[in-house]
């Protein structure tokens, strides 16, 4: 009996040692510059939406951190008159929330809530709620779940570019070019 309180004692003790000068998990609101981008590489993308598991060769894309910032702010960007405001927080757990809604005039609202939970280095899984209203394209009203799974696969392969999607379908395109041929929110 004694060994075994001694033995607690021990792991308690080793426990909060082995705690000592780490930071506490914290939480609360993060501006847009303190979320984590994924690593720069080649990640595979794959979706599930309104409860379907994520399954498919999925989407493939080579990034960087000018791609990764890309992609978060391109809409708002682009679209004439497209107002998404979003709130980053960081969670207990280390994941990150994210709140968006977008107004986009006559084709609705949008509002998705978003939870990303990985390392940013190897994968993460992001879960995502929406829900949209006033589309005139009807089938689009209404709430949805996507959960995206994405995976590191390495560098970008030769003669790959920044910016480089290849569908599942095999079909390669690059983001970077299609946001510069985009007419700006100004035009």
């Amino acid at each position: 009996m004694r060994v075994s309180v001694l033995a607690a004692f021990m792991v308690v003790a080793l426990s909060a040692l082995a705690a000592c000068g780490k930071p506490a998990p914290t939480s609360g609101p993060l501006a847009a510059s303190e979320v984590p981008h994924r690593k720069a590489g080649l990640w595979r993308e794959v979706k599930g939406v309104d409860g379907a598991a994520p399954a498919g060769p999925g989407t493939q894309l080579c990034v960087d951190d000018v791609v990764s910032k890309a992609r978060m702010s391109a809409l708002a960007q682009r679209m004439p008159g497209l107002r998404c405001p979003s709130q980053y927080t960081r969670n207990l757990d280390g994941s990150i929330g994210v709140s968006t809604i977008c107004d986009t005039g006559k084709y609705g609202k949008v509002v998705t809530t978003s939870v990303i939970k990985g390392d940013f280095n190897s994968s993460f899984t992001a879960t995502t709620d929406t829900q949209m209203s006033g589309s005139p394209v009807a089938g689009l009203n209404g709430d949805h779940k996507t959960t995206t799974i994405a995976t590191w696969l390495g560098p970008c392969a030769p003669g790959q570019r920044v910016g480089d999607i290849i569908l599942p379908d095999g079909t390669k395109r690059n983001i970077l070019d299609a946001l510069a041929a985009a007419p700006s929110a100004g035009n």
